[in-house]
């Protein structure tokens, strides 16, 4: 499946762009954490040869979210072929795209999700987080059900993953607790298989 491939390039990336951090910094505030996933979403466009386009506070001249979406990966063979004169990003379909969501509102990432199944792609992901576990498994239950009342997913749709981070899970963090031990314990990923939201077990940071 295609996106248990950008999954792994996103493990391999957290934990990699996480060291480039003190150790001493336990918990991302909001403003920190989008600005660290706009740096793993870059790392990751790398490793599957995409341009990745998104806001860009540093550099306003280059593009960024586009169909308000907050991050889509062009393929750079394709992005190349069709770049034209206009100043515009080629008019080719995405090869994923992902939406990052720092707000515990049900209701806005639930909107999110929206979004990004309305776009024609082979890899759709959301990532965002709740306050603990309970509300992290009311969350995938809630989004299932956005899907299933919607029909949002149809079996050639493409691939969907929801990655959940379980804030209460930092309240443990100490030091000397690996950051891919860390990051296996925070996230619950899940993928749309069998007509629901399947937590992917065993994986590998």
């Amino acid at each position: 499946m295609r996106g248990r491939l950008w999954l792994k390039y996103f493990t391999e990336m957290i934990v990699a762009k996480r060291k480039d951090y003190s150790e001493q910094v336990q918990v991302f505030k909001d403003a920190e954490w989008t600005e660290f996933m706009r740096g793993v979403m870059d790392g990751v466009g790398k490793q599957m040869n995409c341009r990745v386009t998104r806001i860009r506070p540093e550099n306003r001249e280059m593009s960024g979210e586009y169909l308000n979406i907050d991050v889509v990966f062009i393929d750079n063979a394709e992005y190349d072929l069709y770049k034209g004169g206009t100043g515009w990003d080629p008019f080719v379909l995405p090869r994923a795209v992902v939406e990052l969501e720092n707000n515990y509102d049900v209701d806005k990432i639930s909107y999110c999700l929206w979004k990004i199944l309305c776009v024609r792609s082979p890899i759709r992901v959301l990532i965002c987080y709740q306050r603990n576990t309970k509300r992290v498994k009311d969350l995938k239950e809630r989004l299932e059900n956005v899907i299933w009342q919607g029909s949002l997913m149809k079996g050639t749709d493409g691939d969907l993953l929801v990655i959940i981070g379980d804030a209460s899970v930092s309240e443990s963090w100490t030091p000397d607790i690996p950051w891919r031990e860390f990051y296996g314990k925070y996230f619950s990923v899940f993928e749309w298989r069998n007509d629901g939201l399947e937590k992917i077990e065993r994986l590998e940071w």
